[in-house]
């Protein structure tokens, strides 16, 4: 089975006053070319759809445009997370023209995509937090943590903590949610996980603005599920 993992479009993003969008265009181009070169089979885009939570409708166009290409009317299952830069309600607003095409729109880690019967696979179960899929033959188990802030995981970790325990408290909660739903994962599926997030002792790059973090919580590596086979991340870049 053949998987492409993109992230971090940041569609909308202006450099120095000027917009960017010709070029975001022509990267959308090159990325449709290289899944129907490579015949891929599903496209994960792990968050950051966009550069700010209100993009402009330009943006929005291109999105959805290369949503279209990239499905190839229902051939190419297509899974995107809402990032730190996304509005999760905006984002998957658009889900009931989307679904039964094959391109599922995750806005939060409370959002489930309905089971059943699409263009070219089967999505035999799904819950929060993770959907089996099954294509010609092969069984995916995906679990999906879309930017999982405090607020959207619906759960506060104490202002009034010290910094190093409100750390190690938010990793070992997501590594919580990740153990639990790993338990999914079985030994003839292909385990996979997408999420949007800080990974501690990631780096940071001079294209990350310090406010694009979304917050310094981060992540240890050792709360990833080690059942999973590929870990499709993106936040950091």
């Amino acid at each position: 089975m053949r998987i492409l993992h993109t992230g971090d479009w940041h569609l909308g993003k202006n450099l120095e006053g000027y917009e960017r969008l010709q070029e975001q265009e022509q990267f959308i181009d090159e990325l449709v070319t290289i899944v129907e070169e490579q015949q891929v089979q599903m496209v994960i885009v792990s968050g950051d759809i966009y550069d700010h939570s209100n993009p402009p409708a330009k943006a929005e166009r291109i999105f959805y445009e290369a949503l279209k290409r990239l499905n190839h009317k229902g051939e190419r299952l297509v899974v995107v997370i809402a990032g730190n830069h996304d509005n999760p309600e905006r984002l998957t607003a658009s889900v009931p023209l989307l679904y039964e095409e094959g391109i599922f729109l995750l806005g939060t880690f409370h959002d489930v995509i309905p089971a059943g019967t699409y263009p070219t696979f089967t999505l035999h179960q799904s819950g929060k937090g993770y959907m089996e899929i099954e294509f010609q033959g092969e069984r995916v188990l995906l679990l999906t943590l879309p930017y999982p802030s405090e607020k959207r995981l619906n759960e506060i970790f104490a202002e009034e903590l010290q910094e190093e325990v409100q750390q190690k408290a938010y990793s070992n909660r997501i590594g919580e949610v990740l153990q639990e739903l790993a338990s999914y994962y079985r030994e003839d599926t292909i385990n996979l996980c997408i999420s949007h997030l800080y990974l501690r002792g990631g780096a940071v790059t001079d294209s990350e603005r310090p406010i694009q973090l979304g917050g310094s919580l981060a992540v240890h590596i050792d709360e990833f599920p080690k059942e999973a086979q590929y870990i499709a991340l993106g936040h950091l870049h």
